[in-house]
């Protein structure tokens, strides 16, 4: 992967960020219709998790990596603005910077969907960031937010 300046700039600037902070050049009428995210686990324990979130709320949260759990939930158009706002700093960027990288670790997609288009993020789990992962913090937060609906429904 390649990294710069501008990468670096946009992980920090997602750390301090506040998820109801907007961000540039993402619009409210720009309002993905669908937010999904699919991983595996490392090399040693392997595993899947598979989360998605519509416009209207409804989604699923699966994994198989340490408790295996299956489940579908409906958060409301409110869930899917919470989800939104704390995976929104993510939404214009187009690649995380990797400083070197453990080969055996994990990696994912994070993807918004929007009248058939798609935009995508990678993530590399083995990566070694020079700033703090804030990246891989709000995924984090919003897979937890999903996987907790999924649980309680």
């Amino acid at each position: 992967m390649i990294w710069n300046l501008a990468s670096f700039t946009a992980i920090a600037l997602a750390g301090l960020a506040g998820p109801q902070d907007p961000v540039p050049g993402v619009s409210g009428a720009d309002t993905p219709d669908r937010i999904s995210y699919a991983g595996t686990g490392n090399g040693w324990t392997g595993g899947r998790t598979e989360w998605w979130i519509d416009r209207s709320g409804r989604g699923s949260y699966r994994t198989t990596i340490r408790q295996p759990m299956d489940g579908s939930f409906d958060a409301g158009p409110r869930g899917f603005e919470r989800i939104r706002a704390i995976l929104q700093p993510l939404e214009s960027m187009r690649e995380l910077p990797c400083d070197g990288a453990v080969t055996d670790q994990g990696g994912g997609v994070l993807n918004w969907r929007r009248a058939g288009r798609e935009t995508i993020l990678r993530f590399d789990f083995g990566c070694n960031f020079r700033q703090p992962d804030a990246a891989r913090e709000r995924l984090g937060e919003a897979s937890e937010q999903v996987k907790d609906w999924a649980r309680s429904k």
